[in-house]
């Protein structure tokens, strides 16, 4: 006899203990499924990683930042330990170890098969965010067996590149940037592939870049200003939160003996064969971080701000005048370079076809009023863009969890 539940929500990140917390403060039992336990996927972090937005926009519901640097970035297992005690200080309902493969329609609402067995719920809340699977380019395939592939989720620290060797990374994104960075900093040669990818400033005029972002209600922003449903997917902006928040540049690893290619596009033998991307992206990375630049002076005329003039170390990530030439090389010998592996951080897909409802839009991305979809009881929580452009990072866990439980307690109550 499967076991039933009143609700049950999967996954126990930020989204959905978010809405566990709010469902406890309403009296309503549920049970919350995670393949592994609390912030899962952010304990799969490499062992230097900090948080890339401050410790200010850790905006948990009973739990919010109150610490004596709001304006520091958590390394992983702080931040770990942080949500762990949230989650313990509300009894939050977890069944650790648990995946949920399928979920389809029962008598009593929802049938979910579990690892642990099958369950039927009235309610289900669906809050496994968007990195569900490892995104790995087909060219994977073709490169030459005596080099070493990871993805950047199976990456730690770099004791896992030989001293004596080269990496390359393929992605310039949040991740391959910062991965670059801890590469660089232990002696490693690097070289890497640059995507396209926007550049902001850790810091301008005496703010960080996501107190920028807030106050100027980048933040707040709903899917219908994208100019595609398809800007959804588009990878963060290279920056990081190490060592209290650095501005992280390809001209910068440029000058630090970073050797920067283009987009890797095929593989023959050991030849790596690369297209004539690097400049169109690097202009690109330089065009946001203007953007953005100007955005924010803009708003400090328009509101008559008390800002300081920006500084020469806030405009540090662009192009200097003595910078050597970047050539674009079309083929890099992987023995000749010293390549033993290639880290791929190349980001994640989603996957919402083990939900047995019409519930997604052409990309497969589920549609939702709020979180609320056109199943009757089913919800989705922790969604990037699902009502706002922070409704997928830290900031925005709250607010919408928040309106989802209240939606799950009203829907049960026609139930009862």
């Amino acid at each position: 006899m499967p076991k039933h539940h009143k609700a049950v929500i999967i996954g126990a990140g930020q989204a959905g203990l978010s809405v566990s917390y709010f469902l406890t403060k309403a009296g309503l039992p549920h049970v919350a499924f995670d393949k592994g336990t609390v912030a899962n996927s952010w304990s799969e972090r490499w062992d230097s990683f900090s948080l890339v937005t401050p410790n200010w926009s850790i905006n948990l519901p009973g739990h919010p930042y109150r610490g004596d640097d709001p304006n520091g970035f958590m390394p992983r297992d702080e931040f770990i330990d942080y949500m762990t005690q949230w989650a313990v200080g509300f009894d939050a309902p977890i069944r650790s170890g648990t995946t949920v493969n399928d979920i389809t329609q029962h008598e009593n609402g929802f049938a979910l098969a579990t690892s642990a067995g099958p369950v039927t719920s009235q309610a289900v809340i669906v809050a496994t965010s968007t990195h569900q699977h490892l995104k790995v380019p087909a060219v994977a395939d073709c490169l030459p067996a005596h080099v070493t592939q990871m993805h950047a989720m199976s990456y730690k620290n770099p004791s896992q590149v030989a001293a004596d060797q080269a990496v390359l990374v393929v992605g310039s994104g949040q991740t391959g940037c910062q991965i670059v960075e801890d590469l660089l900093r232990a002696g490693r040669t690097v070289y890497l592939c640059v995507g396209h990818t926007g550049r902001l400033p850790r810091r301008y005029r005496g703010r960080d870049c996501i107190a920028w972002q807030r106050d100027m209600k980048l933040l707040d922003r709903t899917p219908d200003m994208l100019e595609s449903p398809a800007h959804r997917f588009v990878g963060d902006p290279h920056v990081s939160g190490r060592d209290g928040g650095t501005t992280i540049s390809l001209h910068d690893f440029h000058r630090r003996g970073v050797t920067l290619l283009g987009r890797l596009e095929n593989a023959t033998d050991d030849n790596f064969l690369l297209g004539k991307t690097l400049s169109d992206e690097l202009q690109f990375a330089d065009a946001f971080a203007a953007r953005f630049y100007a955005s924010v002076d803009a708003y400090i005329a328009d509101t008559n701000l008390d800002a300081p003039l920006p500084t020469t170390q806030e405009l540090a990530g662009g192009p200097l005048d003595d910078d050597r030439p970047i050539e674009q090389l079309q083929t890099l010998n992987a023995v000749d370079a010293g390549i033993s592996t290639v880290i791929w951080a190349t980001g994640f897909s989603f996957d919402f076809s083990w939900i047995d409802f019409p519930v997604t839009d052409a990309f497969g991305y589920p549609v939702t009023q709020s979180g609320a979809t056109s199943a009757d009881g089913l919800y989705f929580c922790g969604l990037n863009w699902m009502t706002k452009r922070k409704s997928g990072i830290l900031y925005g866990a709250a607010d919408d969890a928040k309106i989802v439980a209240d939606d799950v307690v009203k829907f049960l109550q026609t139930k009862a």
